[in-house]
């Protein structure tokens, strides 16, 4: 029994050694590997890291001339640095709406109801464009205590 299976094994083994490596496959698998990585990565918040794998994929896409590979990336790049950019824009923001809430709640307590908010609406129209300002629980705030506001003005 044990002579068959040595038989068996060194055949598996010969047979293997037969299989010609085929380069490219072998990059594409690579490839495929690191985009998981660069994805998971992506996923964690983890923007380093997914650029360090994406840069990997690039230069094994470019060595293999896999230009889809490439521009894939690229895109994926493009994503990175928008979540990047975006992730700094928010802690920009909180920073300004703090200020903006007590300069809004001076005007209110003074009734300069309209100053107040005009002051929210330059701050909203600056922001508008590089943020979704609904994302940030702080803006959703003012922006509601200013929408009361102007009813109990209008209503006074």
């Amino acid at each position: 029994m044990k002579k068959k299976e040595k038989e068996r094994k060194k055949k598996i083994d010969q047979e293997q050694k037969k299989v010609i490596r085929n380069p490219r496959i072998e990059t594409l698998s690579e490839i495929v590997e690191l985009i998981e990585l660069a994805n998971d990565s992506f996923m964690r918040r983890d923007y380093n890291k997914a650029i360090n794998y994406s840069e990997k994929v690039i230069r094994l896409a470019i060595n293999s001339k896999f230009d889809h590979h490439i521009k894939e990336q690229q895109q994926f790049l493009i994503k990175i640095a928008k979540k990047v950019e975006e992730t700094f824009f928010v802690s920009e923001i909180k920073e300004a709406v703090k200020k903006i809430e007590k300069i809004y709640n001076a005007l209110i307590e003074a009734k300069q109801f309209s100053q107040a908010h005009e002051i929210l609406e330059t701050f909203k129209r600056h922001y508008q464009d590089k943020i979704d300002l609904d994302s940030i629980p702080l803006i959703k705030e003012l922006i509601k205590k200013d929408l009361k506001e102007r009813i109990k003005n209008k209503l006074e």
